[in-house]
């Protein structure tokens, strides 16, 4: 992922000691998240998924399955503008380039060259992971952020949220997620699955979502898609919000 994770904690509790023992344990999940999802790491599971031949396949992690879970759930969301194995090509017969299987939990090849790249949706899946860690240690007003792309907020109804400025105007988040995506620091770095090219058909685009993973795949889809696209998937999707 190749990500710096952040976390802000508001809480009333004098307790520092405590707070700062929950947020170690925050960020040491995060980099145990890194370990298995990282294309970047040679012995990482997602590493070891992209060296599997048509119909090998390995044993992973529960977080590296509903990791792929989502992301196949994100392309069917997106109708195919988000697709994590963009760098692979999928058989006439199979809908993905990779098929999930539980008993025991392990991920199959379905083409000679598999090649999944959990960076649209990996930086959303750990904050939301580690989210339930935080709500375990009773703490419920916090931001989590995968470098400044994803955000996840949690605030109780008496919260105000948590403010947060896109295209100078500041929104306050609350119990949701919103990521952004463009090419205005990496270039054209998302692949255009239409196009079958590194090319955007916007520079910016910011979308708040109920969950961190939805709304980092959703915003990397909505880049490149066309104005009327983006309309029409709008109005499919009615609990997401794009700015």
């Amino acid at each position: 992922m190749a990500t710096r994770f952040s976390l802000r904690i508001e809480s009333q509790s004098d307790d520092a000691v405590r707070l700062r023992a929950v947020a170690e344990e925050v960020f040491e999940e995060m980099r145990r998240l890194e370990s298995i999802l990282s294309r970047f790491i040679e012995d990482s599971e997602i590493s070891q998924i992209n060296r599997l031949r048509a119909g090998e396949s390995v044993v992973v992690s529960p977080e590296t399955l509903r990791c792929l879970e989502l992301a196949q759930e994100a392309a069917r969301l997106t109708h195919g503008f988000f697709d994590a194995a963009y760098l692979s090509t999928p058989p006439r017969d199979a809908e993905y380039a990779w098929s999930i299987h539980s008993r025991p939990s392990r991920i199959r090849s379905e083409t000679e060259s598999l090649r999944i790249d959990p960076g649209g949706i990996g930086k959303g899946f750990a904050l939301d992971y580690v989210s339930n860690l935080l709500r375990h240690h009773g703490v419920n007003i916090y931001l989590l952020g995968a470098d400044t792309s994803t955000l996840l907020a949690a605030s109780p109804p008496d919260h105000p949220g948590w403010p947060v400025v896109i295209h100078e105007k500041t929104v306050y988040l609350r119990n949701e997620a919103v990521s952004c995506s463009g090419d205005a620091v990496r270039g054209d770095h998302i692949y255009n699955t239409r196009k079958k090219s590194f090319t955007s058909v916007r520079s910016r685009v910011w979308i708040t979502a109920s969950t961190a993973a939805m709304a980092d795949a959703f915003s990397t889809a909505a880049l490149a898609m066309t104005p009327r696209e983006l309309r029409e998937w709008q109005t499919e999707m009615t609990e997401i919000t794009v700015f």
